[in-house]
């Protein structure tokens, strides 16, 4: 029985699919979605490898029965994401209905090899008409693989119902649903042709694994979309990790001259990049609190839109190098406290890196 898919085509794919969840497996395992996902996918992968390699694809064969059997257990991991989603249980819980399921899948594949067996045995394939064996086999296929992908689709309208979902997770749910729609299509359509000879598709088999492949690549290629992010993040070239860059030299000089507000390095390495950025924000905010007694007592305009942001990083800068050098400080309410006042996070956030920006001219001016 032939493949729809091109052989240089399908390793290309195992290929891709290998690469996304083997950078998964490294960046992305933390969360129970995470691991369900990656699982999925290496299930995905030994379903593709089974059938590439096996040298006459035949649905009644062994290589082939197990590898419908792959697939069924990939659509077990969609419905123990499903119940998650809906009900956010207790790790055990999801472990304990994933054990299950995973026991579901293995009787399913046990009875498809059973019943291709007979089928071969009685020189009847399993692919035409609604013989015993023809039966038992669709229905250990079709049945689990409809049930999963129907909770998973009731899953995600549940969410957009209801969710607070950012405009990205809904696009993604919807591109989800859409692939899951189409699998769901394509079994009625292989139901139909079963019992009623219409339409005439041709055999199920390539035509099964055509569709499996490409709603593997178009999830594959979503699922991809959070690596890269981590990717980034890792790489330090996501916005968080770029601000960090930007305010590392401010950061780096101010804490300096007050070292007792910097939390401990073990604490810093290896966190994320918000979570870098908001612990350098809270002690450059600190920092610049500390330093307000040396600051040199000239006085500041009242408003925020009348004082010199540059001018302010001279006198930062000169009361920075006070502080270091052990210097006396001017006095408690001598210095009029640093006029940068913001009432949320992203507004202190551009204040601190506009003085970012012209604190090197600053600091060299300081000595």
């Amino acid at each position: 029985m032939s493949s729809l898919i091109p052989e240089a085509v399908a390793w290309l794919v195992l290929g891709y699919v290998g690469v996304i969840a083997a950078g998964r497996l490294l960046l992305l395992r933390d969360t129970i979605i995470d691991q369900l996902i990656n699982r999925m996918l290496l299930w995905s992968i030994v379903a593709m490898l089974l059938y590439r390699c096996t040298p006459t694809p035949s649905i009644t064969s062994l290589p082939i029965a197990l590898s419908l059997g792959c697939v069924v257990m990939t659509t077990m991991y969609l419905y123990v994401m499903a119940r998650y989603i809906v009900a956010e249980t207790e790790p055990a819980v999801v472990w304990r209905r994933h054990r299950r399921c995973g026991l579901v899948a293995v009787v399913a594949t046990l009875v498809m090899v059973l019943s291709g067996m007979a089928a071969e045995d009685n020189g009847r394939p399993v692919d035409l008409g609604v013989h015993g064996s023809a039966a038992i086999f669709g229905f250990a296929y079709a049945a689990p693989l409809a049930i999963n992908m129907v909770v998973f689709l009731f899953a995600g309208i549940r969410e957009l119902r209801i969710g607070d979902l950012s405009a990205k997770t809904r696009l993604v749910c919807w591109l989800l649903g859409i692939s899951g729609g189409f699998v769901l299509i394509s079994q009625a359509l292989s139901l139909a042709q079963g019992l009623t000879g219409w339409p005439d598709l041709g055999p199920h088999l390539p035509r099964g694994e055509l569709d499996f492949v490409l709603c593997l690549v178009f999830d594959v290629t979503l699922l991809a979309i959070p690596l890269v992010s981590a990717l980034l993040a890792l790489a330090g070239w996501d916005r968080d990790g770029r601000i960090c860059r930007r305010l590392r030299p401010l950061w780096r000089d101010l804490t300096a001259a007050v070292p007792e507000i910097v939390l401990h390095v073990d604490a810093r390495r290896g966190a994320d990049p918000a979570t870098r950025l908001f612990r350098m924000t809270v002690e450059i905010r600190d920092a610049l609190l500390h330093l307000g007694s040396y600051l040199p007592a000239e006085p500041y305009p009242a408003t925020e839109s009348d004082w010199e942001l540059t001018d302010y990083a001279h006198r930062l800068a000169h009361a920075a190098r006070a502080r270091k050098d052990g210097g006396v400080p001017i006095g408690a309410g001598a210095a009029p406290r640093p006029p940068l006042v913001a009432h949320d996070f992203e507004a202190e956030l551009r204040q601190l890196l506009g003085l970012a920006r012209v604190w090197p001219q600053a600091r060299t001016a300081a000595g």
